[in-house]
């Protein structure tokens, strides 16, 4: 009999012991889901927040539509939208623009969709642009760069030949500047601001300017390759899809015509 009773509260206990092993199993289950669950959701809003830094802002076409650019804006051949002028590459004598009234200057009218549509966005987010500068004649070009080597001879502190250097790198000469292409124009945060690079309207053409396809001509550090000093209020058009891969790769005009032309075998 004893033996017999022995055998029936070893049977007891074991049977607790399993239950409870059941219960820390089904604990530790329970425990393992929800801790995938919150890695899950942790992993889900990091990639919301991702992808919401790099996001095409509102009223921006999207990456995808901007390569078609279908019944948004006008998509043109390289050798207009990367067309190259500086104090090296002289502008073709025979080019001609085709002049468009944008506000109180003129552009090329080919680039004059993208440059509405992004003042307008400007606009609408805050930003309001005026355009300060657009389309040059060579003519008009020599005399805003002979003034202003007069004016640097005037001040005693440099020679002719340094002076025509200085204003060949903030000025240009005629045919030496894209501003004879009618695809560059200069902006201005209103009266008051002199500082433009300090303004909202700087900082939102920093980010948003590629998606119409607009781009810093003179950025900072590209001295040596532009051959012009540094403007933050001068952008020029090179088309969406140019500009995109442009900041991608941070590149000037300069270096990213050469890229292309190495990549090409050119």
């Amino acid at each position: 009999m004893r033996r017999k009773g022995e055998k029936v509260v070893k049977s007891r206990a074991e049977w607790r012991r399993q239950g409870q092993v059941r219960k820390i199993k089904i604990v530790m289950t329970v425990i393992l889901v929800i801790i995938c669950f919150s890695v899950a959701a942790a992993a889900l809003l990091a990639w919301l927040q991702v992808r919401h830094l790099f996001a095409p802002p509102a009223g921006a076409p999207s990456s995808g539509a901007v390569s078609s650019q279908s019944g948004e804006l006008p998509v043109y051949d390289n050798s207009f939208s990367l067309l190259l002028v500086n104090y090296a590459k002289p502008l073709d004598p025979g080019y001609r623009p085709e002049l468009e009234q944008c506000e109180n200057v003129r552009v090329d009218s080919r680039i004059a969709p993208a440059l509405t549509k992004m003042m307008e966005q400007a606009k609408t987010d805050g930003c309001p642009l005026t355009l300060a500068g657009g389309y040059v004649d060579a003519e008009t070009q020599n005399k805003l760069y002979q003034a202003e080597v007069e004016r640097l001879v005037a001040q005693g502190r440099l020679s002719r030949v340094r002076a025509e250097n200085q204003a060949q790198s903030t000025v240009g000469k005629g045919g030496y500047n894209e501003n004879q292409t009618g695809l560059a124009v200069t902006f201005s945060a209103g009266a008051g601001q002199k500082d433009f690079a300090s303004t909202r309207q700087y900082h939102w053409l920093s980010e948003n300017s590629v998606y119409y396809g607009f781009v810093l001509r003179f950025p900072k550090n590209s001295e040596s390759v532009t051959g012009m000093s540094s403007n933050p209020a001068h952008f020029r058009y090179v088309g969406t899809d140019n500009a995109l891969k442009m900041r991608e790769f941070s590149m000037c005009l300069e270096e990213y015509v050469s890229y292309l032309a190495e990549q090409s075998g050119g």
